[in-house]
């Protein structure tokens, strides 16, 4: 019997190649987002708005599965970089929304049919956390950081109910969407910075997303996974 993954934040760059990968290795996939899959017609698909506590109560409520064995958080938005004299507080509150409120209003919902299946689940974080952003706004790295505390408190409260959480911690990806929105110099720039000499493909991080989710996990919890070329080393 294939186990079953939820990708919310699936619809575009990690957590689409996250879906793939997971479909590709026999896991029955179902994707939430607020735009529809495109050209993926053997990926379900539910609308889902994190940032809205209804619609993430109703998502959980109509989907078929009788237990969760794996949920993966990938949605996150960004901000450009500013300085703190010019903060916003409803570009930071959009932003707090969909990258922590979202993974906790998920996971509040998601936790009755995570603990039948003693499911495993992987919060998408980011290098900004674990260093800082070097485009995007100081928004986006609190909000990231705030998830590790999050996965860190979760892991013991539910250890006792099997379910194990954690983090990877991704770097720069090679995506159209970067390739778009950052010049090649830059990007040539940062590379060089790296000691592995190259910004990840999506498909470094989907395996390791793979391995934490499944049955050959079977004692890593609270813990946080860098794939990061080597740019932060910890120890």
């Amino acid at each position: 019997m294939s186990k079953n993954a939820i990708i919310i934040g699936g619809t575009s760059g990690i957590g689409l190649d996250t879906a793939r990968y997971l479909r590709d290795n026999g896991y029955d996939v179902l994707v939430g987002g607020r735009t529809p899959l495109k050209n993926e017609t053997d990926i379900a698909y539910f609308q889902i708005d994190v940032t809205d506590e209804l619609s993430v109560k109703q998502f959980f409520s109509s989907i078929s599965f009788k237990c969760i064995d794996s949920i993966i958080y990938s949605a996150g938005i960004t901000s450009s970089k500013k300085d703190v004299r010019n903060f916003d507080v409803n570009e930071y509150q959009e932003i707090h929304n969909v990258n922590l409120l979202g993974a906790i209003l998920t996971l509040k919902y998601a936790y009755t049919l995570l603990k039948k299946g003693r499911g495993r689940v992987v919060i998408v974080s980011s290098f900004a956390s674990r260093t800082y952003s070097q485009f995007s706004g100081f928004e986006y790295t609190v909000t990231k950081a705030a998830l590790s505390g999050l996965v860190r408190q979760l892991a013991v409260e539910w250890a006792s109910d099997g379910v194990l959480i954690n983090t990877v911690f991704p770097s720069m990806v090679d995506t159209p969407l970067l390739r778009e929105n950052v010049a090649l110099s830059i990007l040539e720039s940062i590379e060089n910075t790296i000691p592995l000499g190259r910004i990840a493909q999506a498909n470094e991080i989907s395996p390791m997303i793979e391995f934490l989710v499944s049955d050959k996990n079977t004692y890593i919890t609270g813990s946080g996974v860098d794939i990061n070329g080597g740019q932060f080393l910890s120890g």
